[in-house]
């Protein structure tokens, strides 16, 4: 009977665990627009709500990169540029008129910018460079 509790116990909380993901994957709004500058060359806007983290923007952002150097027939992309910030966001507040609690949540935003080259044209061990199907490997992890 104890041995049956306890295997209740621990797949109800992985059940529980595994659901938590599945939540904040959904609450996941990271809205990111690439806009090329030129044929090498593009910048990327990434931001997300007060429910997204500084990594999910920021993983959002050089996924896309990843994507929009592979739609263009490129492999590798260096960083030119990157800036992380964060703005304030929606606010709410709860509790009674004596007792009034307010908080901010803050919206992650991430400007990159990225150039892009192909095998042969750059240095794939240099400081900043990335491989496109790696960054997009990673992400589907």
């Amino acid at each position: 009977m104890m041995q049956t509790w306890k295997k209740a116990c621990f797949s109800g909380l992985f059940l529980c665990l595994s659901g938590c993901a599945d939540i904040s994957s959904a609450l996941n709004t990271v809205e990111v627009t690439p806009h090329m500058l030129d044929d090498h060359t593009v910048a990327i806007s990434g931001s997300g709500s007060g429910t997204d983290s500084m990594s999910s923007v920021q993983q959002a952002v050089f996924r896309s990169a990843a994507t929009t150097a592979k739609s263009s027939g490129y492999q590798y992309f260096l960083v030119l540029n990157e800036q992380k910030t964060q703005v304030p966001g929606p606010s709410s507040s709860y509790g009674s008129k004596k007792s009034r609690h307010t908080y901010q949540l803050m919206q992650p935003r991430e400007e990159l910018t990225a150039r892009f080259y192909r095998t042969g044209e750059v240095d794939p061990n240099q400081a900043g460079v990335f491989n496109a199907d790696t960054v997009l490997a990673e992400s589907t992890k």
